[in-house]
């Protein structure tokens, strides 16, 4: 008689938990490797799509030719690594008429013009902007190893490897790239862009027909104001009548002026941007590949936003080694430049200026800085230019004592003095708004500062101020160039004024601070006038295209949407499949030294009756998870989708999600209907403020005025003030209320008619009243 086969009783439910676990586990592994496969898809897509702008950019930078440039002297790029730019003003014209008074119209080999090195460090919180001097004395080596001094810019008559191997030698400074642009190129890229707003600091003009010197021409007058290509090209190229470090400067603020108006831009219209980039400049061939654009589109989107700090070179006179008005430079003074340029500061001296602000508010503050009382003779000029203005026109009643022997002409004629002048500025939508400026001298070869008006509240020049600080009745919006102050602005009477520094910011921060606080009105105090915009339909409006969005671009959103939404849901499955493989590692161990246990137990109790039954080794986990695989397979699947309710609730909600994010990338390319512009009325409004907010009047002027509402005056009402904002109408004007009130509708205002106390503080003049309360 065969003795039985003992088998050791299952615990309940051990091969359905077993089951379950290895599903769940098998479920985590399948829901971490959809989100990998999400994200390498998303990452796929995206880098096709990046992969396709760089090379747009590539086939861009291609229409014109590369600049032959040996590769040994650039310095190698990494991604992420900060790189120097060499940006290369090339003098290259036609026929020379008056360059060096050449008399036999001869061919003068190409200069460099500007040699403005650019550092982008992803580790400062700045980009670092440098021109080194053209008339800077120094050895150059022709590429025949013949070496002799001579002005640096004619390094370049032998090409670009000479002349960044002499900057090298000179600085020291590796460069990267090399970006190079004519005179011709200049012009037309800003001709392309449409105009750029700047400041004019002085009257620039020079006439080869009026005989003397021959030097290029040039006709500009003073002021803020857009500059077409053909101004821009004499502004920036300007040479003879200054100082090297004042014409760097002035390459300088152009383009920062440049980088404020259309670096907001840059994002929706790139496209456009490269395609005017490719046309208009030369690079080394290095930056026509996709890795070297890939390592400078890097560094560029990390230096987004970033404010660029200015840094000058050293230099002093040539007095005996050079020819007169050429620069020379120490060791020592090239060595601060450098280290200046890679690793200084910018720091703002905002606390400090706010100290300095309150001092110079004082007669006693005013006696300790260089300014004298404006003269006479400059007052009346002021008064004489500004008196057909139909806004109220500020002078300083301070000017700087250095400066105060260079007369300042009423009218801007064709002389190199100060003027004073009145105009108008042309919004990029075509309106046209008065403006008037006056231009001062410090004392100094070609430094002059401006003090300027106008009712264009909105110009680029006043967009994001480092520094707003208060001064008795005043609000000040500062704006800095490093530690210098550069223009201080403030809004009264219904218009903008500002002060504008020199352009190598020679005014010190309290004296440009006093100037602007001891500017006060000249002859009668306008309230907003009427008429403030006077639309220019001669003027074309410069539209940049729509920004359109590549398909393979829009995939890639949607893509990386949909892999944030998934890979959370991924974490969490893996999180939790790894804490149930725990607990089934833990319970196999507990089973199996159960049925050891109980193995040996029935083997003891049955040793009498029959032969011996050798207890079973403890299962192995390779066992164990084979068992698991076995029972899983006929494990009923519905008890297994019971206990995860939350998967399909997810699955949804990622779905959800991706169809959302679709829908706005895909329909944020569509146009979107406009709103139906407001109708100003057309009846003049007076604004009155009787509550307790300092200015909230003349601040509603403006905002009004921007609407296009005629606003005549502004004042304070003593009366009880309301408890919302009230407009008030005279007979006949009910409706030029309701418009108003469309105007105002985030305000809430109830309209009501006028009553005989308000029309007798109003006159006759205002058909509408706004109270604020």
């Amino acid at each position: 008689m065969d003795s039985p086969v003992i088998t050791p009783p299952a615990s309940p439910g051990d091969g359905d938990q077993q089951a379950n676990t290895e599903r769940r586990r098998r479920f985590g592994w399948w829901a971490l490797l959809g989100c990998v496969i999400v994200l390498l898809a998303s990452a796929g897509a995206a880098a096709v799509a990046v992969l396709e702008q760089v090379n747009t950019v590539v086939h861009d930078l291609n229409a014109t030719k590369a600049l032959k440039v040996d590769k040994r002297v650039l310095a190698t790029s990494s991604f992420g690594q900060p790189e120097t730019l060499l940006m290369v003003g090339d003098d290259t014209r036609s026929v020379f008429k008056y360059y060096y008074n050449n008399p036999n119209n001869n061919r003068v080999p190409n200069l460099a013009n500007e040699m403005l090195v650019v550092r982008i460090d992803p580790s400062k919180p700045w980009i670092s902007m440098m021109s080194i001097p053209r008339e800077l004395w120094v050895n150059i080596t022709e590429p025949n190893g013949v070496t002799y001094p001579s002005r640096l810019n004619s390094a370049y008559t032998y090409g670009t490897t000479t002349l960044l191997k002499t900057i090298k030698q000179v600085t020291g400074l590796s460069v990267n790239h090399v970006i190079a642009t004519t005179f011709t190129q200049f012009e037309n890229a800003i001709n392309r862009l449409g105009c750029v707003y700047d400041t004019i600091d002085e009257r620039y003009y020079h006439n080869n027909a009026d005989g003397g010197a021959q030097y290029q021409n040039v006709d500009l007058q003073p002021g803020y104001q857009c500059l077409n290509g053909s101004q821009a090209e004499q502004f920036v190229s300007y040479r003879h009548t200054d100082t090297s470090q004042v014409r760097d400067a002035r390459d300088q603020s152009f383009l920062l002026a440049v980088k404020q108006q259309y670096g907001p831009e840059l994002a929706g219209n790139i496209g456009t941007f490269e395609k005017i980039f490719g046309e208009t400049v030369q690079t080394d061939a290095g930056l026509r590949s996709s890795s070297e654009i890939l390592n400078l589109a890097n560094l560029l989107i990390t230096a987004a936003g970033l404010r660029v700090r200015q840094v000058p070179f050293q230099a002093s006179a040539c007095l005996a080694t050079c020819p007169n008005g050429d620069l020379t430079a120490t060791p020592q003074q090239i060595h601060d430049s450098v280290t200046n340029f890679l690793f200084g500061g910018d720091v703002t001296p905002t606390k400090q200026t706010a100290a300095i602000s309150h001092q110079v508010s004082g007669h006693h503050g005013l006696a300790q800085l260089p300014l004298t009382a404006t003269l006479d003779a400059n007052v009346a000029a002021e008064k004489a230019a500004t008196k057909s203005l139909p806004f109220t026109a500020e002078f300083p009643r301070v000017q700087d004592r250095p400066g105060s022997a260079v007369p300042i002409a009423e009218q801007c004629t064709q002389v190199t003095e100060a003027c004073i002048r009145s105009y108008l500025i042309h919004a990029p939508n075509g309106d046209a708004y008065p403006i008037y400026t006056e231009v001062f001298s410090n004392g100094d070869l070609g430094q002059y500062y401006d003090v300027q008006g106008t009712t264009w509240t909105g110009a680029p020049l006043f967009a994001h101020p480092n520094q707003t600080i208060r001064v008795g009745t005043r609000t000040y919006d500062l704006f800095y160039e490093g530690s210098h102050l550069q223009t201080v602005a403030w809004q009264q009477y219904g218009a903008i004024y500002w002060v504008h520094n020199t352009l190598t910011d020679s005014v010190s921060n309290g004296e440009l601070l006093a100037i602007a606080e001891q500017t006060a009105p000249v002859g009668a105090v306008h309230g907003v006038p009427p008429h403030l915009i006077l639309k220019a339909f001669s003027v074309p409006t410069r539209t940049v295209p729509a920004a359109t969005t590549p398909p393979l671009e829009n995939v890639g959103r949607v893509g990386g949407v949909v892999t944030l939404a998934l890979l959370p849901l991924g974490l969490v499955a893996a999180f939790r499949s790894r804490l149930r493989l725990r607990r089934l590692r833990d319970q196999t161990h507990a089973a199996a030294a159960r049925t050891a246990v109980l193995e040996t137990q029935i083997a003891a109790a049955t040793a009498g009756y029959g032969p011996t039954v050798a207890p079973k080794p403890p299962a192995s986990a390779a066992s164990v998870r084979s068992n698991a695989r076995l029972a899983g397979a006929a494990a009923p699947v519905s008890h297994y989708r019971s206990r995860r309710p939350w998967i399909p609730l997810a699955l949804v909600l990622v779905l959800v999600a991706a169809a959302g994010a679709a829908y706005l990338v895909f329909d944020s390319g569509s146009p979107k209907p406009k709103p139906k512009p407001l109708t100003p009325p057309t009846a003049p409004v007076a604004v009155l403020n009787s509550g307790h907010v300092a200015n909230a009047a003349h601040r509603l002027a403006i905002d009004l005025t921007r609407h296009h509402v005629h606003v005549v005056a502004t004042g304070n009402l003593r009366a009880a003030p309301p408890r919302v904002y009230e407009i008030f109408y005279t007979r006949g004007n009910a409706h030029q209320a309701q418009l108003l009130a469309a105007v105002l509708k985030a305000h809430r205002p109830q309209i009501r008619p006028v009553n005989a106390t308000m029309a007798n503080a109003i006159g006759t003049r205002p058909r509408l009243v706004v109270v604020i309360p």
